[in-house]
C-alpha cells in the first residue's frame, strides 16, 4: 500500500443546533436552512438569547 503524505487548510468551526421558534430567527436576522459564519461577539450574543443546544465540531478543509 503507497504511503500519503496529507495537507489540508481549511477552517476549525463549530456546528450549533438547536430548535427555536420562527421569531428568534427573524429577531436576529438569521435566514433558516442557512450556514452562517459569526465571530465571538455575535456568537456571545445568540448563545445569550437562545436555549440548549448541541455543539458538534466540523471544518472546511
Amino acid at each position: 500500500m503507497p504511503d500519503y503524505d496529507v495537507l489540508c487548510i481549511g477552517n476549525a468551526i463549530v456546528d450549533i443546533i438547536a430548535q427555536c421558534e420562527e421569531d428568534f430567527l427573524e429577531t436576529n436576522g438569521i435566514i433558516k436552512g442557512a450556514m452562517n459564519l459569526i465571530d465571538t461577539h455575535r456568537a456571545e450574543l445568540l448563545y445569550s438569547r437562545m436555549g440548549p443546544a448541541i455543539e458538534a465540531s466540523g471544518g472546511s478543509a
